[in-house]
């Protein structure tokens, strides 16, 4: 019995042992338990405040501007930016081309000092509206009654960018060189009814273009051409399938640089116009929509009243070609508007028989391409430079080519468009 007993009890003291070993591991593995979730958390807490900074700190920021300087929301350069290696290759003959377009005649040139003009003063168009509605495309377009609209966001932030940029650009030119400044409102302006723009929160082109001009330094004169567009704006000024101006369009932004430079304006219904058909642009090809297509656009050019002769370098390391003005073999299609000064090329430099010895050299988008050919009235020499292509000192471009007058000169898009303003700084300094 004793034994049995002694058993029992060495059997109570191992069990009494066991009991304290598994009491000591409990409380170690609660220890650790504890620990480790204790290490999650704070390693939670440490990601999620991460997250927090990081958003404040960068995503926030990147947004803002983002947003901020989406102002065109398609870069102009984007959206059917004719090229000469676009057009068709069965037209190189035009290489060694010596193209007078007509026999001289006299032309008119500055009679008096400049007026004074309030480039601030917007005058606002007048656009029918008889209650229907069209279709949003996208958060850029809007089609209405087969036509395509181009929406404008911007804000005063982005305009006073472009308005910095261009002052740069002044202030490394030399003070005896004239600048002036253009900035081209697209149709949406003068053809999409008030009602319909202010339900899709399209932004004031006018307003726009205001900024833009308040914020311009005294080396820059700003060239108001909106109204002259405004007080035409029942009549052809822009395409229907297409975001660029009409060669009409071009012009009325003519009369209103003749006006305030003390030019004279050659009168249009003095100059032979020529027409090609079948124009879809860069709405239909994004769109590919019937409407568009049925209502295809016209482009019309115009002889010019003196003698030309053009050459052109379609980038800074191509060749230098002799052509004419006009694209030769234009035809119907998506590419039409590439009749004037060949498309979007580097360098185009037009030269005159107008005898008025000055030059001007024009830094420009695609806009500038229907709009250059007007000043041949009024210059020996007229330089096309597409700042998304050309590189070098503007400067000393300038006076190598013996010009004393510059305008700059792009479309709203173009101006709202943070990447085209870099590119516009970056290439011409």
């Amino acid at each position: 019995m004793r034994r049995k007993k002694d058993e029992y009890f060495i059997g109570m003291v191992d069990n009494f042992a066991a009991s304290q070993r598994y009491s000591r591991n409990k409380k170690r593995r609660r220890a650790k338990l504890y620990l480790k979730r204790g290490l999650l958390i704070a390693l939670c807490v440490l990601i999620i405040a991460g997250i927090g900074a990081g958003t404040y700190f960068f995503l926030i920021p990147a947004v803002k501007n983002w947003t901020a300087s989406w102002g065109a929301t398609k870069d102009e350069a984007t959206i059917d930016e004719t090229t000469v290696d676009e057009l068709p290759t069965t037209t190189a003959a035009p290489v060694t081309t010596q193209a007078p377009t007509q026999a001289p005649t006299t032309v008119p040139v500055t009679t008096a000092p400049p007026a004074p003009v309030t480039n601030l003063d917007f005058v606002t168009p007048t656009i029918p509206d008889d209650g229907s509605d069209g279709t949003l495309y996208s958060s850029t377009l809007y089609l209405y009654k087969n036509t395509g609209y181009n929406l404008f966001f911007s804000t005063d932030k982005v305009a006073k960018h472009y308005a910095t940029a261009v002052n740069n650009i002044a202030a490394g030119l030399d003070k005896d060189i004239t600048v002036y400044n253009m900035v081209v409102p697209n149709h949406t302006e003068f053809g999409l009814p008030t009602r319909i723009g202010k339900s899709v929160e399209n932004v004031s082109q006018a307003d726009n273009i205001r900024t833009i001009y308040k914020n311009l330094s005294s080396r820059v004169t700003p060239i108001n051409c909106y109204n002259a567009l405004s007080e035409h704006n029942s009549e052809y000024i822009y395409y229907n399938t297409d975001h660029h101006w009409t060669s009409l369009g071009a012009y009325y932004g003519y009369t209103a640089f003749c006006e305030q430079t003390g030019l004279e304006a050659v009168d249009i219904n003095s100059l032979k116009k020529n027409s090609i058909d079948g124009f879809t642009g860069s709405f239909y090809t994004l769109t590919s929509n019937s409407g568009l297509y049925k209502n295809a656009d016209t482009v019309n050019y115009y002889d010019l009243p003196v003698e030309t002769e053009a050459k052109m370098k379609e980038r800074m390391s191509s060749d230098t070609i002799h052509c004419d003005v006009y694209y030769p073999a234009a035809t119907s299609g998506t590419l039409t508007y590439g009749v004037f000064c060949w498309g979007d090329t580097a360098q185009f430099v037009i030269s005159s028989s107008a005898n008025t010895g000055k030059k001007i050299a024009v830094v420009k988008d695609s806009y500038g391409n229907a709009f250059a050919p007007y000043l041949t009235a009024h210059y020996d020499e007229v330089h096309l430079l597409d700042f998304r292509y050309w590189s070098g000192d503007l400067n000393d471009y300038l006076k190598t080519n013996g010009i004393d007058e510059v305008l700059i000169m792009n479309n709203t898009m173009s101006a709202n468009s943070t990447s085209q303003v870099n590119s516009m700084s970056s290439a011409l300094s």
